[in-house]
């Protein structure tokens, strides 16, 4: 695809593309600039065009495909053609990159300098009330993600009713961390809400969210009957995931049954536990609650 933007005969392609750019603001002068200076890269689904915290501060223009925006290992937004990404590390060469760009496909993008952009925008100061729009509006953004600042972890439990006996003895195995932990029977839904709603705002008050899956049903695979969490539990820990990232969402799953999951799923945060009902079941569960305590430590409070 990118053949098609390359030579004189993907000049014309080449030149519209980046007259739709926001940055050019379907200034011919400034696409032809840009044509002039940029290099061409493309890019291949799940490879990071930038990583968080690193120090590199070029812009990139995108021409095809899109991105998904990363913080703090949680999607935040997605980029698309015409759209840019890298421009606050371009305005503040000393800051390092606030997020990852993770490519959701194959795409391509025009990668400038920022001595080559400073450089076209002494020329065209236009460009630079283009890229302050695009902060405002990203500001925006991430202001209706970030919720209040929090000091101490609020973790949130969601299992089916068979699984509650598991999920008591997570609760129990915190209560002398400084950690908030919240099971979904104490008082999440309510007979006057919606649980669905109720579960949203849930998790958006979270740090960190656990699904707790068990043998509950059976289910036929190839043949086959797995041991599968209930439905519920499944679609919540999706939920988790879309909210809150991989790291944060937990699922924790019977170590001696195999469980069923979605494919989907796959690449989720894990920790198995053992579990016996009897005096030695908090014993039992000790290991994956430590595991479960240190990922907690290494990430933190979610404060955007």
């Amino acid at each position: 695809m990118i053949d098609r933007f390359r030579g004189d005969a993907g000049r014309e392609n080449l030149i519209d593309s980046l007259m739709e750019q926001a940055i050019a603001g379907g200034n011919r002068d400034i696409a032809n600039e840009f044509a002039d200076r940029l290099d061409l890269v493309a890019v291949a689904q799940g490879e990071a065009l930038i990583t968080q915290d690193a120090d590199d501060n070029d812009l990139f223009l995108i021409v095809a495909g899109s991105f998904n925006v990363i913080i703090n290992g949680r999607n935040v937004a997605v980029r698309g053609r015409g759209d840019h990404v890298g421009e606050m590390a371009l305005i503040e060469p000393t800051q390092r990159r606030s997020a990852s760009v993770i490519a959701g496909e194959s795409s391509i993008v025009a990668k400038l300098s920022s001595a080559q952009v400073t450089d076209i925008a002494s020329r065209h100061p236009e460009i630079y009330r283009a890229i302050a729009r695009a902060l405002a509006r990203r500001l925006l953004e991430r202001n209706r993600l970030v919720g209040a600042h929090r000091e101490i972890i609020k973790v949130f439990i969601i299992s089916s009713a068979e699984a509650l006996p598991v999920a008591r003895i997570i609760q129990n195995s915190f209560e002398h961390d400084p950690f908030q932990v919240i099971l979904w029977t104490d008082g999440v839904f309510r007979a006057t809400s919606y649980a669905l709603e109720a579960l949203e705002a849930a998790v958006d008050e979270s740090d960190f969210a656990i699904a707790v899956a068990h043998n509950d049903d059976l289910t036929l695979f190839r043949g086959q009957e797995w041991p599968s969490p209930r439905d519920n539990v499944v679609f919540e820990l999706g939920l988790f995931m879309g909210r809150l990232g991989r790291k944060r969402a937990i699922l924790m799953e019977p170590r001696e049954d195999k469980v069923k999951l979605p494919s989907d799923l796959s690449g989720i945060m894990t920790i198995p536990y053992s579990y016996a009902a009897g005096r030695e079941a908090a014993a039992m569960m000790a290991p994956a609650c430590n595991h479960l305590r240190d990922h907690i430590n290494e990430w933190g409070p979610f404060n955007g």
